[in-house]
């Protein structure tokens, strides 16, 4: 029904030889401070259990969006020391505490009824959980959750990957999360793996929409293509990304680039280049500045590097995808 095309991946992989990463973008604070570890590793656990669907969520203030807005959020409470990142805290609020807490970090004001965090009740669950997970197995130590992994993804039940299922955040049985949770931690100097090939590539719905408008990923079933052209709600996304996971293994292997990479370029352009908005067809970006733009070291950035073998964009029609429409906390 889908499928990844391995042609036009490869193409796509050729094209990634030639990136760069800015080195600014790995320095940012989120991953480079003097925090204590406990305090690093809650800021990033927490965070990205909390990290789905957050098109509604943005900081006038700041001009922050989404995940941007969530990395200054829990930076700011390092800052302060603030109890929300200590598990013993959280796991003892009672639910409309902690929601009440999260919406005001998510506000400008600092007032609950201005915060655009929204499905405010599964997003503290979701908050409760991890920290639960690491109170009654790790006595309350994300480092001690990680040396037990013996740096393994899959370790006979004891590996990052299936210590993290055990709660609801991490739960997604494609593990976007867990695998976006890894590469922080790697960025952040904080962790090391020794199983790559067990690593499942980060695939969010930015990312699926772009793979299916370069024609990475291609469906073959008229009813499911008609419904990702139009939005229409479809029962499943697996079909889509289980496609994009295949794809971007293969465009990490031509790169040359480790597959986590494949988030900092792929997120960043859906997000900003290839979006409702498209950089090849409007000549402008959604976001103001440019999210790939900030991310990767472009020349100008009045072009799309995929332009000459984009197929969306090669048949006239590059807006003619969209991510499937699903309702889903696993990204």
């Amino acid at each position: 029904m889908v499928k990844a095309n391995y042609g036009n991946s490869k193409a796509v992989g050729e094209i990634l030889k030639k990136l760069k990463i800015r080195d600014n973008f790995l320095r940012r604070r989120f991953l480079k401070n003097n925090f204590t570890d406990e305090q690093k590793l809650s800021m990033l656990f927490n965070a990205v259990a909390i990290c789905h669907q957050t098109r509604n969520l943005y900081s006038p203030g700041h001009n922050l969006y989404g995940w941007d807005y969530i990395e200054k959020a829990f930076t700011s409470l390092a800052e302060i020391s603030s109890p929300l990142l200590i598990p013993d805290f959280v796991v003892n609020l009672k639910p409309e505490e902690l929601q009440y807490k999260l919406l005001c970090i998510f506000s400008d004001t600092g007032e609950a009824g201005n915060s655009s965090l929204d499905t405010i009740e599964e997003r503290a669950e979701l908050y409760t959980s991890i920290n639960k997970l690491i109170i009654s197995e790790f006595q309350g130590h994300f480092s001690e959750m990680l040396r037990s992994t013996g740096e393994l993804l899959l370790n006979n039940g004891k590996g990052f990957y299936e210590v993290l299922s055990g709660c609801e955040a991490f739960s997604d049985p494609q593990r976007k999360k867990s695998s976006f949770l890894l590469k922080l931690l790697i960025d952040a100097g904080l962790y090391s793996i020794q199983d790559k090939q067990n690593y499942i590539p980060i695939v969010d719905y930015h990312m699926q929409r772009v793979l299916l408008r370069l024609g990475c990923v291609e469906v073959n079933d008229p009813e499911y293509d008609f419904k990702l052209k139009n939005s229409i709600p479809v029962e499943s996304d697996m079909p889509v990304r289980l496609a994009c996971i295949d794809s971007f293994n293969t465009i990490s292997e031509i790169s040359g680039l480790e597959v986590w990479v494949m988030n900092d370029i792929f997120w960043p352009l859906g997000r900003s280049c290839c979006n409702e908005i498209t950089l090849c067809t409007d000549k402008k970006c959604s976001k103001n500045p440019c999210t790939f733009d900030l991310m990767i070291e472009t020349n100008h950035h009045n072009q799309c590097i995929f332009e000459k073998i984009c197929q969306g964009y090669l048949s006239g029609m590059p807006k003619e995808y969209n991510e499937p429409n699903v309702k889903t906390h696993y990204y």
